[in-house]
């Protein structure tokens, strides 16, 4: 049922958003801009470029950039904060540490951000944003179908891989990429077949929509000589050192923008603008080939790259042009997002590991003309999008898989294998996705799994905390609130004399208007039944008892009149306690 759930939902939804970000960028750049990127899908026509700009119009582009980041911003810090950025770590870590919730608001919040971002020029993919969207379908089922929160979590990666398999057109890679994504070095099993049912329906519905054909058209004949190894071998470790710096620039403009002086709604908005200004300058200072610098790095580039994957030669300035836009398309996506626009680095580190491929192409026809020649110019792209991002994802099965039926390029397996390899290898410890953990044993979500059988042996009254704050029914609303932003939990215990009353949390005290609290007692607000934890009760069922009423932290009292007092337990103790830890708040 999550799988076929999911995956319908995925895919109308799929539509939806491709739809959003084909009119919205026809619409801002083309109609307005006069800006009319190429299309992948297609092999390109014979004329010898396959856009238009208009100059008259292309200086306006930084001043649409900035409004779209506006709007981005206003929406992020006002309505979803957590749509903010790529969106895939979002996802990894309500699987993580979120007990797979995510707010039904944030799938058509990151709807309309990534069309606001993608639509007007920002530099990113589609599959953040797809992943998140994904997520949030995986969460929203979740009610309806009765979910357990073991099975929430799959249903929400579940989601990212429907998501990411209908609009890239690679359901069997997209629904590994989902169970890989999670960990530096592991899956999670338990992903792979719901994901991949769900996968094949969505990818079925958007097909239906937009045809089957794979997201790139490649040239007949790819294929590759056992003597050109080594240079694949050396493009992974070219690879590598670019993926290292994407990480490290990513992650760096993050940091830049966060100590940004200015309101969190306008960082965006900065971000952008800059990105537009450097599109801007690079169009009236550098026009050749079309403008290709400037236009190269334009939203998600999936068309730029389809029209290069025909060109069988390259003259001194075009292999100029195309290690430049190695490196724009890496700041402007680092800039575009790190700031806070919703786009993805997927799409991304595709364009940008097709452009390594053709650069290193190129120098090798030049440098080793008997091994590589134009024709083979295309393979060596395809390479360069699996080792670039494959390794830095930490998800290198996956993405392979991926990108051979997103360009219908199996034939090149061998060489991809030995050039992702290396990438990934090479690239150490650096990894784009910071939510992702070592492996199962490192996640939280399989803590419970890995100590349940320990855990049924010890009793509450080993773990709890004894420092609880309390309160008296005739304390104010207002005093309580106050307690509450000071207590180490969020939960407050209601005493009357030894006898507990019951409990307030914060969702209580905000449900009665400020001007109110200081004349609304606390026994207007107490919730008279908490839940059931006894001191004598072992921790796994505890822990069944959080699950059930979906909270981190319960009071621990004995049954009996008076009830008394015992403590609190939290998620974090029980955490610290299995770590061999010394528990505290």
């Amino acid at each position: 049922m999550i799988g076929i759930t999911v995956g319908v939902i995925s895919g109308f939804t799929a539509i939806a958003f491709f739809i959003g970000l084909q009119e919205g960028g026809n619409l801002l750049l083309g109609t307005a801009l006069g800006i009319n990127l190429p299309v992948n899908g297609f092999a390109p026509p014979a004329t010898p470029f396959d856009w238009t700009t208009n100059p008259s119009t292309f200086w306006l582009l930084p001043a649409m950039m900035a409004a779209g980041g506006l709007g981005v911003g206003a929406l992020i810090t006002w309505v979803a904060p957590e749509t903010e950025g790529h969106g895939t770590d979002q996802a990894i870590r309500s699987f993580h540490h979120g007990r797979g919730v995510v707010r039904a608001r944030v799938p058509p919040v990151k709807f309309l951000v990534s069309i606001l971002t993608l639509g007007t020029g920002g530099s990113g993919g589609r599959e953040g944003p797809t992943a998140q969207i994904g997520s949030g379908i995986g969460s929203i089922v979740g009610g309806p179908l009765g979910l357990s929160t073991k099975e929430r979590r799959i249903a929400i990666m579940v989601g990212v891989g429907a998501g990411i398999g209908a609009i890239f057109k690679a359901p069997f890679g997209a629904a590994l990429l989902a169970s890989e994504i999670l960990y530096i070095s592991d899956f999670e099993p338990d992903v792979i077949m719901p994901a991949i049912l769900a996968s094949v329906i969505s990818y079925s519905i958007f097909g239906t929509y937009d045809g089957f054909g794979p997201e790139f058209v490649m040239p007949a004949g790819l294929g590759f000589t056992p003597e050109q190894l080594p240079i694949y071998a050396l493009l992974g470790a070219i690879c590598a050192g670019f993926g290292v710096l994407y990480v490290v620039w990513f992650y760096g403009a993050r940091r830049w923008f966060a100590k940004m002086k200015v309101r969190r709604w306008s960082r965006p908005a900065f971000g952008v603008a800059i990105v537009g200004v450097v599109f801007a300058v690079a169009y009236y200072v550098f026009p050749q080939e079309n403008h290709l610098l400037a236009v190269g790095s334009i939203g998600i580039g999936y068309g730029i790259v389809q029209w290069l994957v025909f060109q069988t030669s390259l003259t001194p300035i075009l292999l100029a042009i195309i290690v430049a836009l190695i490196l724009v398309k890496i700041g402007a996506t680092s800039l575009t997002i790190g700031s806070g626009g919703s786009a993805g680095l997927f799409g991304s580190g595709i364009v940008a590991g097709s452009f390594i491929g053709f650069a290193v192409a190129g120098l090798m026809t030049v440098a080793l003309p008997g091994l590589v020649s134009g024709a083979d110019f295309a393979a060596f792209a395809v390479i360069g999008m699996m080792a670039f991002f494959g390794s830095v994802s930490k998800a290198p099965i996956a993405v392979i898989l991926m990108v051979v039926e997103m360009t219908g390029s199996e034939a090149l397996l061998v060489p991809a294998m030995v050039a992702i390899f290396i990438a990934y290898l090479l690239s150490g410890r650096y990894h784009l996705y910071e939510e992702q953990v070592a492996n199962r044993l490192a996640s939280p979500s399989h803590t419970m799994e890995y100590f349940s059988e320990f855990l049924r042996h010890v009793p509450v009254s080993n773990v709890l905390a004894k420092d609880v704050g309390t309160v008296s029914p005739e304390t104010s609303v207002a005093s309580a609130a106050a307690m509450l932003r000071d207590a180490p939990v969020p939960v407050l215990a209601v005493m009357h004399g030894v006898d507990l009353v019951g409990e307030i949390r914060m969702s209580d005290v905000l449900e009665i208007p400020p001007a109110k609290q200081n004349v609304t007692s606390v026994k207007e607000i107490v919730r008279q039944n908490p839940a059931p934890v006894h001191p004598d009760m072992n921790v796994l069922a505890a822990l069944g008892v959080m699950d059930q009423e979906e909270t981190d932290v319960v009071l621990v009292f004995s049954p009996g009149k008076p009830r008394m007092l015992n403590g609190v337990l939290t998620r974090e103790r029980i955490t610290q306690f299995q770590r061999g830890s010394e528990p505290h708040l």
